[in-house]
């Protein structure tokens, strides 16, 4: 047993030859396989897209470096589709994703959140909110459970659920002397079901368009109506809102890396405001809160214009109040973008990473295999568990909608399957691999602003993600023949 223990520290000891040769050796091979053996283009065989699948899961558990997880994966597809033009193809791929509007606006998000969240710390308000929550939960329960319930007011948007509540919490936990590994999980596990069940976003109507352009619509021809009938059935998101409640209040116990925290593993949450100067209060927390909340209702819940004209309001309100000085804003803004840097690069490969997917038609072919399905009752859960496994590896979310629903509704209308059920199905998938993919955008935000490497963070995740994951499959295979 000893000598196992031993084989297995060398393999996962970051400094050893053996882990070296078994992570950037095998990285190496690969791709210079794919780059000579590929037919590449348009006689890639879409089945290939499982390699990349299978080796973003293979590195990212034995090496638990996400960036390079990510990096390589990309350079493994660009091999593959290329070939012997593998340098013009990440060319082209770097400056085509780099010109996305979907990335420019998820890196601006990004920065402009994190300066939002730097001015409330470094104007105190932050910090009064967290006493009011300090003076009331006592316990590590009643932490995690106000955890939880914050998360709630904030469920029109994913992301400033995440960044919002993670900064605020995180310096609650280390005053009370609760793992920041709680604290990660909580507003990482609430951020997309919340979306997902309470539609009044800007998620309604890209999913209406979706169910619209599918033509699935109720009696007055509206898509949001007919997405509506799937929310009782999107049962990863009611699963995972239940389970981390259960958590949250001891009943589900601690289960895997989350019982062994690990504070080497912590990030710097920042400095907090100053003794000498003037403190913010609660209205100083919630006026900023609640101008935003009616910005983003004007601009159709884009958080990037709401944050361009709310950041500007809020560093007046602030000098006006004496809680802030200009120098503060110019910290407040260069620190913001600069820690973000590292996020920023890993969003570069993942939209690289999900438009080789795309391209080399992998989800298409994942939507195929589905078709096979004769039974269909059993439609529903063999999408979800289809899905599950290429959502685990590349969380494409939004785009995973954007591809599979063309395809997913007319085929279970086609067979008679139940289309809520079915369109519910693929949905879970998307919040399932949001919560467990090591190289999603929610996992790198959610470590990024609850203090902790996102690595260590996904790993915490992993063991409740496929427990949620496995009740799900269970709810669709029953539903299927129910309903």
């Amino acid at each position: 047993m000893e000598t196992k223990v031993n084989k297995f520290s060398v393999i996962t000891d970051q400094d050893s030859l053996v882990h070296k040769i078994m992570t950037y050796g095998v990285a190496v091979a690969i791709i210079a396989l794919c780059i000579f053996l590929t037919p590449g283009g348009e006689a890639l065989n879409p089945a290939t897209g499982w390699l990349i699948v299978v080796f973003l899961l293979y590195y990212a558990l034995l090496s638990k470096r996400i960036l390079e997880t990510i990096i390589f994966g990309c350079a493994i597809g660009v091999a593959l589709f290329y070939g012997k033009d593998f340098l013009g193809g990440l060319t082209e791929t770097t400056f085509s994703t780099m010109e996305l509007e979907d990335f420019v606006w998820i890196v601006l998000l990004c920065g402009l959140m994190n300066v939002f969240a730097k001015l409330l710390r470094r104007a105190g308000s932050m910090d009064s909110f967290a006493q009011l929550i300090t003076k009331y939960a006592k316990t590590d329960k009643q932490v995690r459970v106000f955890s939880w319930l914050l998360q709630w007011p904030m469920f029109f948007d994913d992301y400033m659920t995440i960044a919002v509540g993670g900064s605020m919490l995180a310096p609650i936990y280390d005053k009370k002397k609760v793992p920041r590994e709680d604290c990660a999980f909580i507003v990482h596990s609430l951020a997309e079901p919340l979306r997902v069940l309470f539609p009044l976003t800007s998620w309604t109507a890209f999913m209406a368009g979706l169910f619209e352009s599918g033509g699935l619509t109720d009696a007055s021809g509206s898509g949001a109506v007919a997405f509506f009938k799937t929310i009782p059935f999107s049962f990863y998101a009611w699963v995972s809102l239940i389970g981390t409640l259960l958590f949250c209040l001891g009943i589900i116990p601690k289960i895997g890396p989350i019982k062994r925290p690990d504070p080497s593993k912590y990030l710097d949450l920042g400095a907090e405001p100053e003794g000498g100067e003037r403190q913010g209060n609660l209205i100083d927390f919630f006026l900023p809160l609640a101008g935003m909340i009616v910005a983003a209702m004007y601009f159709e819940w884009d958080l990037v214009p709401t944050m361009i004209v709310v950041l500007p309001c809020v560093c007046a309100y602030y000098l006006i109040r004496g809680v802030i000085s200009t120098k503060d804003i110019e910290g407040c803004l260069i620190d913001g973008f600069q820690e973000f840097m590292y996020l920023d690069i890993l969003f570069v490969a993942s939209y690289a990473l999900a438009g080789i997917f795309e391209t080399t038609g992998f989800v298409d072919y994942l939507v195929s295999i589905a078709q096979n399905v004769v039974n269909p009752a059993l439609l529903p859960v063999m999408l979800f568990l289809i899905f599950c496994c290429s959502e685990a590896a590349m969380s494409l979310n939004w785009s995973l909608m954007l591809i599979a629903f063309p395809v997913v509704i007319p085929l279970a209308l086609g067979i008679g399957a139940n289309v809520y059920l079915t369109a519910a199905a693929v949905i879970s998938a998307g919040c399932f691999g949001c919560h467990l993919c090591y190289v999603c955008d929610y996992t790198s935000m959610s470590g990024q602003f609850c203090g902790i490497q996102p690595a260590h963070h996904a790993s915490t995740c992993v063991p409740y993600a496929l427990i949620f994951g496995g009740i799900t499959a269970v709810l669709y295979l029953v539903c299927g023949f129910i309903f």
